[in-house]
Formats: C-alpha cells, sequence, structure tokens
C-alpha cells in the first residue's frame, strides 16, 4: 500500500512539472518557428495562379460551415454536473481534469505561430508560395469548419463536466463541443499544407527542416489541448486527422 501510494505521488509530481515546464519549452518552440521561418528559399519557383474560381468556392464552403452551426444547431443543456467519470472510456478517463489556462493559453500561441511562421516562408517563393498560403489558409478553415459543425452535432462533454469544477461552466454551450478538437484540426491543417507545398515547390520534391518543425508543433498543440484539459485525447487524434485530410483535398483539387 505505501508503495502504491508513493508511486501515485511520484506520477503526480511528474504531472505537475510537466505541466508548469511544458508551457516555457513550447514558447521557445514558437520563438524558433517565427525565427527560422525566413531562412528557407527553394531554387526553383513555379508560374502559378495565386488566387482563382475554385479559393473563391473553398472560401465560401468553409464560411458556410463556421458560420451555419452556430446560426442553426442550438446546444443543448448539460444533463449531468458533475457527470459520471466512470460514463467516460478508460482510454480518456485520465484525462479528466479542472480547465489549466496556461497549456490553454500556451497551444493558442503555439498554433498562431504555425500559421505565421509558415506564411512567411512561403512568401519568400513567389507566386508558388503564396498559392501555397492561399492553400494553406483555405486548409484551415475548412478543417475548423468541418470540426465546428461535428462539435455541434456530437455534443461531446468536456473533460471539466466531470469534475465539481464542471457546476460553475455548465451553462458554456462550448463545454459540449469537445469531439473533436478545433486545435489539433487547424494546426495539422496548415502544417501539412505547408508540407504539401513545400513538397511541390522545392528542387528535388524535398521537405525543408521547418516542415519537421511544423508536424512536431501541430502534435504539440494536440498534446497541450490534452494538458490543458480542454479535451480528451479522443478528441484530439481525429482533429489532427481532420486536418491532414483537408490539407491533401485541396492541394489535390488544386495542383
Amino acid at each position: 500500500m505505501v508503495l502504491k501510494i508513493q508511486m501515485s505521488k511520484g506520477r503526480s509530481h511528474m504531472a505537475t512539472r510537466l505541466i508548469l515546464v511544458g508551457p516555457r519549452i513550447t514558447v521557445l518552440w514558437t520563438a524558433l518557428l517565427l525565427f527560422f521561418a525566413p531562412l528557407e528559399t527553394s531554387a526553383q519557383t513555379q508560374d502559378t495562379t495565386v488566387f482563382g474560381g475554385g479559393d473563391v468556392l473553398a472560401l465560401a464552403g468553409a464560411g458556410a460551415l463556421l458560420l451555419g452551426p452556430a446560426l442553426f444547431l442550438k446546444a443543448d443543456a448539460v444533463t449531468c454536473v458533475p457527470c459520471d467519470p466512470m460514463t467516460v472510456p478508460a482510454f480518456d478517463r485520465w484525462a479528466i481534469a479542472p480547465v489549466r489556462p496556461v497549456p490553454a493559453a500556451v497551444s493558442d500561441v503555439l498554433l498562431l505561430g504555425i500559421g505565421v511562421s509558415s506564411w512567411i516562408n512561403l512568401a519568400n517563393e513567389g507566386a508558388a508560395g503564396r498559392a501555397g498560403i492561399v492553400s494553406s489558409v483555405e486548409s484551415l478553415l475548412l478543417a475548423e469548419g468541418v470540426s465546428e459543425l461535428l462539435k455541434r452535432v456530437v455534443r461531446r462533454k468536456r473533460p471539466v463536466l466531470y469534475t465539481p469544477e464542471g457546476v460553475s461552466v455548465a451553462g458554456e454551450p462550448k463545454n459540449q463541443q469537445s469531439w473533436p478538437s478545433g486545435h489539433a484540426a487547424g494546426a495539422a491543417a496548415m502544417a501539412a499544407s505547408y508540407w504539401l507545398t513545400r513538397n511541390r515547390i522545392s528542387a528535388g520534391g524535398q521537405n525543408d527542416a521547418h516542415a519537421w518543425m511544423l508536424a512536431a508543433s501541430a502534435v504539440g498543440v494536440a498534446a497541450l489541448r490534452v494538458a490543458a484539459a480542454k479535451h480528451f485525447p479522443s478528441d484530439v487524434i481525429p482533429g489532427l486527422l481532420i486536418g491532414v485530410a483537408f490539407a491533401g483535398l485541396v492541394h489535390t483539387v488544386k495542383f
């Protein structure tokens, strides 16, 4: 029994250290993304249409997906507060906790860093790079739009509603919109879109180190959303897949 208590305390202490140190590491990582963003340029450029009729349709569709659910799908009242943790699959149950504001804020910063650093990098690539920026924005908005629609249809409760602290936030509709993670979807969409653009315009079709950094950052955003108790692991994994899927779809249709 004593050994079990000590092991439990050890895991709790390790988790606390990760929560405290993780945001600092993430901020430094985001700074590196922004620092190295202007340094990568390819030896090859292409004549590419930056913005066309298909882009208008893609952005209009993304706008409809983002605004439609908010206008036409109403949030239901919470049926249990606090809800029974045993109704959560064992795979996700460990993530139940009150919201942690610091990892949540850092995930916002890292998500912004992915977008800004990738767009700065692509801005150095002429028309092909600017077309890549448009594709990145379209991938981001489409992934976010589909995630928003699914959130309002599935209505999965966030981890906080399974804790006593959930009583004070039960009236917030966002707390019943946990699946899938919009942050994970947006981060993966931008990282995958950059990867595909860089692979298309670079000499020899090779990706640069920045592409790998962005991919790691997208996974970092997903991990931070779980650390912040904003999402369950089974929320962020589908979010990442949605982002990659829409980046692939956009690039397949356009190029």
